[in-house]
């Protein structure tokens, strides 16, 4: 039995046609780090679950990104599922109070992400395990190549994936409030989901999305989740207090025409990419208590100084803040290895003090951003180098402040 405080979801902020598909700057990680802030905004989780069928890393791990992006220690334990729905419910009805569970999709199926805080019993919502089935019927695998290979029978699927594995299922008998992974007319017959929130895609945040859509509606029922043939069922019933639903879902614009130029790009040095990573990451200033005049501003990233007779000052860390205001901006539109083009760089004053930063702008197409435009500071894919995600902050101009 899990006890749901708060849900946020994320969705990026570009279509193809009809349909969302993430930016050249996103990746499962960063889409993950917006929804768990969206969930989490004061940094309270004491453990992180994320499950995710699109790690960016399968090996060197994705946990200290996550945990610097969400503003949570490095002591906070990082637990990374391989899976889709069925896994994310497993993961919420198991987990103890203080855990965030976070969902990414970064695939053609689906793009975006979802996560659920749990606390303490009568806080929220009550998720409660109802039944469970797994099965195999790999019609869509992916091995170590990475190739996708799809095995495209529909009535397959829906006789022998969906409708005998929830014949299995020993369900009780409530009416469907959240369904995800497969659409109301392929169930069959003995589903009451006329007020279910519907989550067609497969995917591990459609699970927590539709359990969002429910909470919002204030409807308690079957919570049922399917991928290929396994499905997981559980009851959620409503607290005294609702759960806090969070949507950092920006309407969706066209995706605008990018090119890279051919070359290579500038290469990696992970003693470099070390050094740099705290520093980097965790969105931090160094300010010097025994500096005066201009010279107390803190300083980003954070390194070391003296005083006038040599010695090295101490300091600490503050958070810097996660709005801001264009202060300049400019746009290249040169192609260059690595980066897609054009793309705009802005200083941004940053509130609630005096740090200026320089950025690349996301968000937004190219040239759009305008002096005195307020923001938000995001987390984003800088480069993939040598086959490996770099990670740093991006400015969002438009933007209000989620977290």
């Amino acid at each position: 039995m899990a006890q749901l405080v708060s849900i946020g979801t994320y969705l990026p902020p570009w279509q193809f046609g009809d349909r969302r598909v993430k930016g050249p700057d996103e990746d499962a990680l960063t889409m993950a780090v917006a929804a768990g802030r969206a969930a989490d905004p004061a940094s309270t989780a004491q453990r992180v679950v994320l499950i995710s069928r699109d790690f960016p890393l399968l090996e060197g791990g994705n946990a200290a990104v996550l945990l610097a992006g969400l503003s949570l220690p490095e002591t906070v334990p990082v637990t990374e599922v391989l899976g889709g729905g069925p896994a994310v419910l497993d993961q919420i009805v198991g987990g103890e109070s203080g855990t965030l569970v976070v969902a990414a999709d970064d695939n053609e199926a689906a793009v975006g992400a979802a996560a659920a805080l749990l606390g303490a019993e009568g806080e929220g919502a009550e998720l409660s395990v109802a039944s469970r089935q797994t099965r195999s019927l790999p019609m869509l695998a992916r091995g170590a190549d990475g190739v996708r290979h799809q095995y495209v029978d529909a009535r397959l699927q829906r006789e022998i994936g969906v409708r005998s594995t929830l014949a299995r299922l020993d369900l009780p008998a409530e009416p469907v409030v959240a369904l995800a992974g497969v659409r109301a007319n392929e169930l069959g017959h003995g589903f009451d989901t006329a007020q279910a929130a519907i989550e067609p895609a497969p995917s591990a945040a459609g699970a927590i999305r539709a359990i969002a859509d429910a909470v919002q509606s204030g409807r308690a029922g079957l919570v049922l989740v399917v991928e290929q043939s396994s499905a997981a069922a559980a009851v959620l019933r409503m607290a005294a207090s609702a759960p806090t639903v969070t949507r950092d879902e920006e309407p969706a614009r066209e995706l605008p025409k990018l090119r890279t130029a051919d070359g290579n790009g500038i290469p990696i040095s992970l003693p470099s990419y070390a050094r740099a990573f705290e520093p980097k990451l965790r969105w931090e200033a160094a300010t010097y208590d025994d500096m005066v005049d201009i010279d107390n501003v803190p300083l980003t990233p954070p390194r070391l100084r003296v005083d006038s007779a040599g010695q090295l000052l101490n300091y600490r860390l503050e958070p810097l803040p996660r709005t801001g205001t264009v202060y300049t901006h400019t746009t290249i539109r040169i192609p260059v290895p690595d980066l897609p083009s054009p793309y705009s760089l802005a200083v941004v004053a940053l509130d609630e003090g005096q740090v200026r930063v320089l950025l690349k702008v996301t968000g937004v197409p190219a040239g759009e951003a305008q002096i005195g435009q307020r923001g938000s500071v995001v987390l984003r894919k800088i480069a993939t180098r040598a086959g490996i995600p770099d990670y740093g902050y991006m400015f969002w101009p438009g933007k209000g402040a989620v977290a």
